[in-house]
């Protein structure tokens, strides 16, 4: 297996070396991060020190928490899981060694991150000087590819920090007097704008993440374990198309006929063989008493014109002529094979005629089953007589009928069985326990049945139906880029609409947000009402969460996926535009910022629907598939 199987192979449908794969799916994207990444902290750092040092400490301590909130949550949710603790009960060394760095995390999260991003650049760096298919390049990938408790951290931080960031200090610099300041107003912009970033580069990463997951993602922050585990099971339970053509490849050439190889070796042994007479079947059938003959080939034999006009040299010899001819011919031809035993070759002589006439006549004679004909018709077709007798010889014995013909049926049956047991299993939820369980019986006239069909040379073959998981491929680098640019105008689209909102209007922003917000639990309780057990209300409260500014398919897969995107957009589009028209024409304001904000919503809104048509039409990933092994 090829350590780069689920990094894109191609851009644009142009297929790319291993090194550009490694450049723009790792090297890239990681080193954009890693910068994206000091510009935001330290802007929400210097954001923090302005509010304080101006007088405004509850702005301070807001900006601050938010900074602290994406570690807290992450410390939480690592000590929480108890995949992630020492096999061994206790608190030994290792249990202390695993909460000290945990705490390290905790406290210095910043420079943890910088260790992540620093770790995979040398990496990427470091997998470009290997060649490919050595241990260095694997060996460099797989530590590229490891996973983190940073990388829980670096998704939390778009939705706990950037976005809430990214609300506080819009409507801080759009509330009267905000502009005073140069320092912190300048401070405030930095920050928002990359916390669109951060935002729009977590967003695109995990767009399709469920559809990706079921093919061979894995998540960033899982545990090794848990990602060899899920790596080798994958591996020993799914197989690719090409993995299967590989190892079941069927030949398409036509099996070699057995007739074939006897006609040709009584050719051979009838007017001789050219190469070299090592087969002992050739000796064999060669009988050295007689002489060889050849079958002479002109110039004239490939001129379709010449072999057109070529003529019987014997059309004006008579019967006698004829014979005495061939004579004379067969005499010198055969002083000429005797001088020259090379050379293949075959002339028919008068010889060989009566040979084949006696063989005819001593086949007609052999078969008893048209005798005494006569030729008493004047018609065309020979009549014989007796043609209403009895057979001397007895017929052949009816063949008896085997139960091979009801077989063919029967396994057509349980196919059709087969199928709607398993299309019953998929679409109704919630079956009753051991619906579908049969008992030992069946299953024993089901082998029985299976065994006796193996013999039945008769049966038909029909086409098994084979399990398949359909996902997703990962994005290429132009894909992302589009991706990427049209999330951002989403975002600036999305967070202009519901600032300066809540600036006219607070009491109707949180309506329409609580509004949004329990709109999107209905949608994915609705959604994992088949595929997902309803356990997950804490989480599902976060997602609904998320749902207020993007859309993920993470942690639930969608089973409509498009109605999902289109629902989704509309919804989020129509909510924009009323909130537009709200406060544009019912607010109070003389600032030429807030029609610049008018223009810019309407630019950013369509800009980003442009950007996902054309995504959608011709840069999405294509879907990959698995076949289960049986």
């Amino acid at each position: 297996m090829d350590v780069l199987d689920s990094v894109p192979r191609s851009v644009l449908g142009y297929p790319v070396k291993t090194r550009t794969q490694i450049v723009m799916t790792f090297l890239v994207p990681v080193i954009f991060e890693l910068l994206v990444y000091i510009v935001l902290t330290t802007a929400d750092i210097l954001v923090t020190i302005e509010h304080f040092r101006n007088g405004n400490p509850t702005w301070g301590w807001f900006t601050l928490s938010l900074i602290w909130l994406p570690s807290v949550v992450c410390f939480c949710s690592i000590i929480s899981t108890p995949e992630r603790w020492p096999e061994q009960i206790g608190c030994d060394e290792r249990t202390w060694h695993f909460l000290f760095a945990n705490i390290a995390i905790l406290v210095f999260f910043p420079f943890a991150a910088l260790y992540r991003f620093n770790r995979r650049i040398f990496w990427s760096i470091e997998a470009l000087f290997h060649d490919k298919n050595t241990y260095g390049r694997a060996q460099s990938v797989a530590k590229i590819l490891e996973t983190s408790p940073c990388e829980l951290y670096h998704f939390l931080q778009a939705f706990l920090q950037a976005a809430p960031q990214m609300m506080l200090q819009l409507y801080i610099l759009l509330r009267e007097g905000t502009f005073r300041n140069y320092d912190t107003a300048t401070a405030q912009v930095i920050s928002v704008v990359f916390s669109f970033l951060t935002m729009a580069t977590i967003i695109t990463s995990y767009q399709r993440f469920e559809s990706q997951k079921i093919v061979g993602r894995c998540y960033p922050w899982s545990t090794p374990e848990q990602a060899t585990t899920r790596r080798k099971e994958l591996l020993r339970c799914t197989s690719t198309a090409e993995a299967m053509l590989a190892t079941k490849s069927p030949s398409i050439a036509p099996e070699a006929d057995p007739i074939v190889p006897n006609i040709m070796r009584n050719f051979y042994s009838r007017y001789g063989n050219d190469e070299d007479p090592v087969s002992e079947t050739n000796i064999s059938f060669t009988t050295p008493s007689s002489p060889r003959k050849t079958l002479n080939v002109d110039a004239i034999n490939f001129n379709r014109q010449q072999s057109k006009a070529h003529h019987d040299p014997f059309v004006n010899f008579t019967d006698d002529d004829k014979l005495h001819e061939i004579n004379v011919f067969d005499t010198v031809d055969r002083v000429e094979t005797r001088q020259r035993p090379s050379g293949r070759s075959v002339s028919f002589k008068l010889r060989d005629t009566i040979e084949e006439l006696q063989e005819m006549d001593h086949y007609l004679r052999s078969t008893e089953d048209i005798r005494n004909v006569t030729d008493d018709s004047d018609d065309e077709y020979l009549k014989p007589d007796e043609f209403d007798a009895v057979p001397k010889k007895p017929a052949p014995p009816t063949p008896e009928a085997t139960p091979g013909m009801f077989h063919r049926v029967s396994v057509f049956r349980n196919m059709l069985l087969f199928n709607a047991e398993a299309f019953i299993k998929e679409k109704v939820p919630r079956l009753p326990e051991g619906m579908f369980d049969h008992t030992e019986t069946n299953r024993t006239a089901k082998r029985k049945v299976v065994e006796t069909d193996q013999y039945d040379g008769d049966a038909i073959s029909l086409p098994s139906r084979r399990q398949t998981i359909v996902g997703l491929e990962q994005d290429d680098m132009v894909g992302k880029t589009v991706l990427f640019v049209g999330w951002v105008m989403f975002l600036l689209m999305r967070m202009l609409s519901l600032s300066t909102f809540y600036v006219f209007f607070p009491l109707f922003f949180w309506m329409l947000v609580a509004n949004h917000y329990l709109l999107m639990i209905a949608c994915i309780i609705y959604e994992v009402r088949l595929h997902e057990k309803l356990e997950r209300y804490f989480f599902y409260l976060f997602l609904a969460y998320m749902y207020v500014f993007s859309l993920l398919e993470f942690k639930i897969r969608f089973i409509h996926v498009r109605w999902w995107y289109i629902g989704y957009i509309g919804i989020v589009m129509l909510e924009n535009v009323a909130m537009l028209v709200v406060w544009f024409n019912l607010g109070v304001f003389e600032s030429w910022w807030f029609y610049f904000l008018h223009h810019t919503i309407i630019v950013s809104g369509v800009l980003s629907t442009i950007c996902f048509l054309f995504y959608y039409a011709f840069l999405r990933p294509k879907a990959k598939v698995l076949f289960v092994n049986e």
